[in-house]
């Protein structure tokens, strides 16, 4: 793979014109585009802008001739600059809800976002403990859906060779929207699914209503059937997966979208691997939970293999020494999965079972609400290039007031410093906080794009005192301190306040056994803790922060949490985030019944 060139630390005039002329014909589209839809007419956050483009509250006119007749692009985005003010999700719920009124009617959700319906509605997972959102995506023209088509290509690599793909997602959906026409009748039905479930079936044009006949379908590079991409139960998602990967000896791409999901991947093929190589020799699909709607499409395509099933059984558990699924699979070349960020501590683990001769991969920064970045060298696996071609994108600097007239544009970044995402969306959301942090490391020197690495989400923090200890420095003193606990593979944190003076409780899972240096890690927690978070130090010297707690889970316990999520919250199987600090009461009393000891 021929590797990027370094980012540049300035733009030259002439790129810094190009990003900015850029940004402004997407601006200029997307206000004439979404000008039309209920939420521009009648939403408060929008008020002040509407009154600067001289359009009354309410109006029935478009943008589109207002905007022609009287200002230029570089005019309109000088409008929006000093007019359009932050928004967050609560500013959108009252609109996005109608979707979910019983009945729908269409007139009440037509054009409310975006013009038309929308082609899904994405879900955030929700595993935080707060409530589910729900953005509406909308079809778009191929000149503004350039990041997604891009993404695609980049998730399913081309063989030169002939060789397959497990590419790990879900179709699944939580549940229909059907609204109602004027005569009462089902006018489409709208799926509410995954963000990346929702792109692959309009990518590929793929309807609910012919869901049966997909998954009677195999695309021919791929390793297992679609059937698979329907299983709503997340174990028997990853145990077919496998499978029918374990099938294939050209297997060259495992793209499992996160890193979590990989591991928990390798570990379905270690524990099952004889239940594994039974079901190929004999071509039987095992009765396994959440699969009767698919078994006869499974178990077509799974045809009795005993040659194959011997080589798996000379191979054997050939753990010992790192490269083992580079023995199961000689031709295995990439993992394709997001890997920074709360994703970054599974991949020693990763690496020990693929091996120095396959690379680990990332994708995107991607969410629920649009694309961020895709990948700028692949092989570094936080070094993103922000997307510029479907939306605006806007940062917001973490150190200056929380204010619309602080955004930095795209041109105008500056590398070394942080900023907050700030999206201004095809799909109609104005200048909505993403709340993930990155920090800018340069531009790309072929099109001016900005570099980035993702760093955290802005909000997500402990407190116990009047330290804020944020997931940056969280995930810093535990990779400190992986090594005399054994190799942490997962983690987590919350408040622990079981004595007299409240402490960081770490809940972690290990790659194999307790370090022989455990017992020191506690302390080596706290004294990271206090170099890295100068109120960490007072207070825990004042008394107010006791020495942290290690509490270690028994193997498999944050795989066995997200197939919790996944069936108690309705998600589709493949993308649940465990959130590095858990407040929710329900998710810690869950996970501290798994705790094996406290060190």
């Amino acid at each position: 793979m021929d590797r990027p060139p370094a980012p540049i630390t300035s733009l030259t005039p002439e790129l810094a014109e190009r990003l900015r002329g850029r940004a402004l014909d997407v601006l200029s589209y997307l206000v004439k585009t979404n000008s039309t839809t209920t939420y521009f007419k009648e939403s408060d956050v929008l008020s002040q802008f509407r009154a600067a483009l001289h359009l009354p509250d309410g109006s029935d006119n478009g943008l589109q001739q207002a905007v022609d007749l009287t200002c230029s692009a570089k005019e309109l985005f000088e409008v929006y600059h000093s007019n359009v003010a932050l928004s967050v999700y609560e500013d959108y719920l009252p609109f996005i809800s109608r979707f979910f009124d019983q009945p729908c009617k269409r007139s009440s959700v037509e054009n409310l976002m975006a013009p038309g319906l929308p082609s899904f509605i994405a879900h955030s997972s929700g595993t935080s403990g707060g409530a589910t959102k729900h953005f509406p995506k909308y079809r778009h023209p191929d000149h503004m859906s350039m990041s997604t088509s891009e993404a695609m290509r980049m998730s399913n690599p081309t063989s030169k060779s002939g060789g397959k793909n497990c590419i790990m997602y879900s179709l699944g959906y939580r549940q229909l929207v059907a609204p109602l026409s004027e005569d009462g009748d089902v006018d489409g039905q709208i799926p509410v699914c995954l963000m990346t479930s929702g792109v692959i079936r309009v990518s590929n044009n793929m309807v609910v209503e012919r869901d049966a006949i997909y998954s009677a379908i195999k695309v021919p590079n791929y390793s297992s059937p679609l059937a698979v991409s329907f299983i709503p139960n997340y174990r028997s998602f990853l145990f077919m997966h496998a499978l029918f990967a374990l099938v294939e000896p050209k297997l060259e791409t495992i793209n499992t979208l996160f890193t979590t999901t990989c591991r928990d991947l390798c570990r379905a093929i270690h524990d099952q691997w004889d239940d594994f190589i039974r079901c190929i020799e004999t071509g039987v699909v095992p009765d396994l939970e959440g699969i009767e709607q698919v078994k006869d499409n499974l178990q077509r395509f799974l045809q009795p293999n005993p040659d194959r099933a011997e080589e798996l059984r000379m191979i054997g558990k050939a753990t010992e020494t790192p490269g083992w699924f580079r023995r199961i699979w000689p031709e295995l070349r990439v993992i394709l999965a997001t890997a920074s960020g709360p994703f970054a501590t599974v991949i020693p683990e990763i690496k020990y079972y693929i091996g120095p001769d396959v690379s680990l991969e990332t994708l995107s920064i991607a969410s629920s609400e649009a694309f961020l970045a895709l990948a700028y060298d692949p092989r570094d696996l936080n070094l993103y290039k922000v997307v510029g071609s479907d939306d605006v994108i806007e940062f917001l600097p973490v150190d200056e007031p929380e204010e619309s007239k602080y955004l930095a544009q795209t041109w105008n970044v500056e590398p070394g410093k942080k900023y907050e995402v700030v999206l201004t969306t095809r799909d109609g959301f104005w200048r909505y906080r993403l709340g993930d942090v990155i920090e800018a490391v340069g531009f790309d020197p072929c099109d001016g794009q900005p570099v980035v690495r993702y760093v955290e989400r802005r909000n997500m923090h402990i407190r116990i005192a009047n330290e804020v200890t944020t997931e940056t420095q969280l995930r810093s003193v535990v990779d400190a301190t992986s090594d005399q606990l054994g190799g942490v593979s997962e983690f987590c944190v919350c408040p622990d306040y079981r004595q007299s003076v409240g402490r960081y409780a770490f809940l972690v899972e290990l790659q194999g056994s307790l370090g022989a240096d455990a017992v020191t890690a506690p302390a080596s927690l706290h004294a990271e803790l206090q170099k890295l978070n100068e109120n960490y130090l007072r207070d825990s010297r004042a008394g107010k922060i006791d020495v942290p707690v290690v509490r270690v889970l028994r193997p498999g316990t944050f795989g066995d949490f997200r197939e919790w999520k996944i069936r108690t919250n309705n998600i589709a199987a493949g993308q649940v985030k465990v959130p590095v600090v858990v407040w929710d009461e329900i998710n810690r009393a869950w996970l501290e019944e798994r705790v094996m000891c406290d060190i």
